[in-house]
């Protein structure tokens, strides 16, 4: 009877947004909609275990989240999205064009630096602590990137109707998946355990891809 009259008093965009994410949601993760915000969490705790990659490689994956269980940081794993109706389309093709455009100068430092080649087997930091001219390039990208990432806004990134998804900040998001670059709670160094939790979280990329707003 209460979840009859909770539907009753969805709006249409409402339900539209529930159904996307019951749908989508792998198993194991909770839907909350209420006062303008979505709240996607992980029932189960991740843990985030900082290790050199040599020694990540190298230990099997029960090794791994015992270690992470005894040494790592345990974390509540949660996505928040602000929701928002516009009518202004022009004002969120503005939002999105400046996101699109830091974001694409970024990119292009990473490539102007060749720091895929130069750091290939190592994370940006690990690479940044060498010498040489990786290490020199490396810091430089960070740097540029630090810039850079303090002009990211919160974007309306996603739409499902006429409501608009805004990602939050400082999410529970892996690096290479964050929206803002350098806001998340995951850092560069850092592995989320169990190797469940963060393929969940690629689903669920993958699935707000068919909610993205360009090409």
């Amino acid at each position: 009877m209460a979840e009859r009259i909770r539907q009753r008093h969805l709006s249409a965009n409402a339900k539209a947004v529930e159904a996307f994410f019951q749908r989508n949601l792998p198993p194991g993760w909770l839907y909350e909609y209420a006062d303008k915000k979505i709240i996607l969490t992980r029932v189960a705790p991740v843990y985030l275990l900082a290790l050199p990659r040599e020694e990540y490689q190298i230990l099997s994956k029960s090794s791994l989240l015992r270690r992470a269980h005894a040494e790592g940081k345990k974390l509540t794993c949660a996505i928040e999205f602000m929701v928002e109706r516009h009518d202004d389309a022009v004002l969120v093709r503005q939002s999105i064009r400046q996101y699109k455009t830091i974001r694409t100068d970024i990119a292009a430092a990473y490539a102007r630096l060749n720091l895929k080649h130069g750091c290939a087997d190592k994370t940006l930091v690990e690479c940044a602590d060498g010498k040489g001219a990786s290490g020199a390039a490396a810091r430089e990208f960070l740097r540029t990137r630090k810039i850079l990432n303090q002009k990211l806004a919160i974007t309306p990134l996603y739409r499902i109707g006429t409501l608009y998804l805004y990602p939050k900040k400082d999410q529970c998001v892996l690096p290479t998946l964050d929206w803002y670059v350098e806001n998340t709670v995951v850092n560069e160094s850092e592995h989320m355990l169990p190797f469940e939790a963060a393929e969940e979280i690629e689903l669920i990329f993958r699935n707000l891809e068919t909610l993205r707003l360009w090409d």
